[in-house]
């Protein structure tokens, strides 16, 4: 099973960024392309990685501005 991905805004209803209810889980290239919409748009986001993500996307996403990346299994 491939690791999975959510994205969650930091907002004035969730400051944490820790509410991911309602927020998709997303392979990697359409979390990527999240994260880059949302620093864009200039909003901070943390992520929640889903599985074993490799390395060097978790360094990708960093490098898009993610507040923090949390490898959940």
């Amino acid at each position: 099973m491939p690791t999975t991905y959510q994205i969650v805004a930091l907002s004035a209803l969730d400051p944490e960024g820790t509410d991911t209810r309602d927020e998709p889980k997303l392979v990697f290239p359409d979390a990527l392309k999240m994260a880059q919409g949302l620093k864009d748009q200039g909003k901070a986001f943390r992520v929640f990685a889903h599985g074993e993500p490799s390395g060097e996307q978790l360094q990708a996403l960093r490098d898009l501005g993610a507040v923090e990346v949390l490898p959940t299994i």
